[in-house]
């Protein structure tokens, strides 16, 4: 049996020899560069924030057909560039074998890539059965030209070339997790590069496997007549591939522009809602100010200092007989006296007036940091730069103001030592407002008398870092856990529904995820941002 498949002995010497149209193998490199690209992008749709059950299945069904049949195709052309002395034939129903196998390979690794989380060991067994997936796609479509030759295989080109597709596989997952994460910029431009890595990885797969191939005639061949030209036949099935993955290409670039719209919505409502903390701040600060401005102005138009003029003037009448009017004069001897009590009461007014003017000075430095954390937020250039994360979160919670005495909640920080993060300090703050208004708002709603917000930090691992924002308010049902993050979905009476969506796809976009735990109604919840520790 393994001499049917394998050539064991010496190549016969009437093997037929064939040559590669450069064209063609050109034209292959690029259907197979597209549909790399198609399965990166498609990869990230799949684990977009907030998608329904309904879409990750017509993502992975629609991914798994575009990646497959470009797959199939570069793998069809590449048969086609190679050139024979001789006509060739494809069984029609081995040929379509092969582009089901392409197919169903594709959609293994699209349902591997799914996950948020994929450890090593699951990627390395994903890589194997993805690569030994595309290899049988490869001899499958091999075993098609059997009508009209016989195909004998070099053992050890043969083990190089499911090697190298094991190993194409693997690079291919690996570049598929890391070619979704960070701004949208570097998500291009990695995409593109491991597109084109991908695409010469899966194009090396498939012509070491043509080199493995040993073709001799056989004995009683049928007579074939080409009905179409190889080129045609390349042509047309590179048109309709490039059809098919323009599709979904177009899909996919409408969902991008989808999820950007609502984070540029959602930043837009969120800045409303930061406008109008920070317009609510400022006005219980002013409200301050102005009992402190009224407090001031009543006692010094009540002061009894004015009773210095009528000492003063007591003394210029008389200045040439002082000593006797203060020793003899009824009201000269109790002048002194008069003198320090007015003393008396200057010390008590100058400590009232300057505990007043404090607060004052107090208030009016806390309106111009509110104020100035608003122009930060409100910034149209958003850049990457050093922050302190404890910074951040205590400027949003200056933001958002919690009043302990007054909301009844106790505050509780735990913060790690991170050191400087490279980070885009206007989304992450947006991100945390949003979380911490929520918490308050859970809280608020709670009829707990021991109402708790905990803010902590820390290391995830060495390469990231995590904030977590834990309240013990009214919780997140069960059933509704698992939608809280889709766009649209709201249990408050006011929102607007897109909040936590756009945080989780800000979140996204800066490299990291934005997850969700509660262990149901009125048991709080707790929502843990992770980020890469950039420096």
């Amino acid at each position: 049996m393994l001499s049917s498949f394998f050539q064991l002995g010496p190549i016969p010497s009437n093997h037929i020899t064939g040559y590669y149209d450069i064209h063609l193998v050109i034209l292959s490199y690029l259907v197979s560069t597209m549909a790399s690209y198609i399965a990166l992008d498609i990869t990230g749709r799949l684990r977009d924030v907030g998608n329904t059950r309904v879409n990750n299945i017509l993502w992975l069904l629609g991914g798994s057909f575009a990646m497959g049949a470009g797959i199939w195709s570069m793998h069809f052309i590449g048969m086609l560039a190679f050139k024979m002395p001789m006509m060739m034939d494809y069984d029609p129903f081995l040929t379509g074998l092969s582009m089901i196998v392409a197919i169903l390979a594709s959609s293994f690794a699209l349902f591997l890539l799914r996950e948020k989380i994929i450890n090593i060991p699951r990627l390395g067994l994903g890589g194997v059965i993805l690569g030994l997936a595309i290899a049988s796609m490869h001899y499958v479509g091999m075993a098609a030209m059997t009508t009209s030759m016989n195909i004998r295989y070099i053992p050890w080109i043969f083990f190089v070339s499911i090697v190298i597709a094991i190993v194409a596989s693997e690079a291919a997952l690996y570049l598929a997790l890391n070619s979704n994460q960070g701004a949208w910029r570097r998500r291009i431009r990695l995409k593109l590069i491991s597109a084109a890595i991908m695409g010469a990885a899966i194009c090396g797969m498939h012509y070491s496997g043509m080199e493995a191939a040993i073709f001799t005639p056989k004995v009683h061949a049928p007579h074939l007549m080409s009905f179409l030209d190889p080129h045609v036949l390349s042509i047309a099935v590179t048109i309709v591939t490039f059809f098919i993955l323009g599709i979904a290409i177009a899909a996919s670039t409408y969902k991008e522009i989808l999820n950007y719209q609502t984070i540029k919505f959602a930043r837009q409502a969120g800045m409303a809602e930061v406008a109008s903390s920070v317009l609510h701040n400022i006005g219980n600060v002013l409200n301050s100010v102005n009992v402190s401005a009224n407090l001031v102005a009543e006692h010094m138009a009540k002061s009894k200092l004015i009773g210095l003029v009528n000492v003063s003037s007591l003394l210029n009448e008389h200045q040439q007989d002082l000593s006797a009017f203060i020793m003899k004069d009824p009201q000269g001897t109790h002048l002194l006296h008069y003198l320090k009590m007015l003393a008396e009461y200057w010390q008590k007014e100058q400590s009232f007036i300057v505990s007043e003017m404090s607060k004052l000075i107090t208030s009016i430095q806390h309106i111009k940091e509110v104020i100035a954390m608003q122009q930060t937020l409100s910034g149209v250039v958003r850049l990457e730069e050093l922050c302190s994360i404890e910074g951040i979160l205590d400027e949003s919670l200056a933001m958002i103001n919690i009043d302990s005495a007054k909301h009844r909640i106790s505050m509780e920080k735990h913060y790690s030592q991170l050191g400087p993060v490279l980070i885009d300090k206007t989304k992450l703050m947006q991100v945390v407002i949003n979380l911490i208004r929520n918490a308050k708002d859970s809280l608020t709603a709670s009829s707990s008398e021991n109402r708790m917000l905990s803010i902590e930090t820390g290391k995830d691992n060495e390469n990231s870092f995590f904030i977590q924002i834990t309240d013990n308010g009214v919780g997140i049902p069960p059933e509704n856990l698992t939608k809280i993050f889709s766009h649209g979905f709201t249990t408050k009476k006011t929102g607007h529904g897109f909040g936590l969506h756009a945080s989780a796809l800000a979140i996204k976009e800066m490299g990291g995820s934005l997850q969700a735990e509660s262990e149901g109604t009125n048991k709080g919840a707790k929502f843990t941002i992770i980020l890469p520790h950039q420096l």
